[in-house]
This record gives structure tokens, sequence and C-alpha cells, in this order.
């Protein structure tokens, strides 16, 4: 319970630094974890920089999970994936791999 509202205290700065500073129109956030959408990777990167630059000044920093995915790529959000199914992190690797293996194997 006290997670839950640290995160709703810790992050609303980011909140707004996002949607405000950033201008970037489609973001969503639950507890700790957050996806921005835009149109431009090269602009997501800067939004990156400027975001792990906005948390250290609370002492906070980006785990090694963050990615610049397109959102036609199987990325995982809450324990969902793009479709809205429950999926592992295993599970995708694990398709990714078969998916590797078929495609060389015809070759």
């Amino acid at each position: 319970m006290t997670s839950q509202v640290l995160a709703i205290f810790y992050l609303n700065d980011m909140d707004h630094f996002i949607k405000e500073e950033l201008k970037i129109k489609y973001y969503v956030r639950y507890q700790d974890d957050f996806l921005l959408f835009h149109q431009s990777k090269s602009y997501l990167k800067y939004c990156l920089e400027q975001l792990k630059i906005f948390l250290e000044k609370d002492g906070l920093k980006l785990n090694r999970k963050t990615r610049i995915f397109k959102n036609t790529n199987n990325f995982i959000f809450v324990g969902r994936n793009s479709r809205g199914r429950y999926a592992k992190y295993r599970t995708v690797n694990r398709r990714l791999k078969k998916k590797r293996y078929l495609y060389y194997s015809r070759y």
C-alpha cells in the first residue's frame, strides 16, 4: 500500500514534466511503469535523456529494462503484451528465438 502512495507522490512531478515540458501527447503510467508514444524515434531518445536528468534530481533512476520500441514490436507493459494478453518475458524470448530459428532454417 505504501509503495502505491509513494509511486503517486514521487512520480506526479514526472507526469507533469512529460505532458507539459516534453509535450508528449500519448502517455500511460501505472505506478512505476510508463509508456511514451511519439512518431519520432529521435525525439523519444531526447525525452529519455531528459527524463534521466529529471529523475536524478530526486535521486531516482531508470532501470536496465528501459528501451525504445516500435509499436509493432512485442513489448510487455504491466505483464501484458501489445495485444492485451498476459505474457512473461521468458515466453516472449522463446517465441522470438523460435521465429528466428524457423526463419534461418529455411535458407
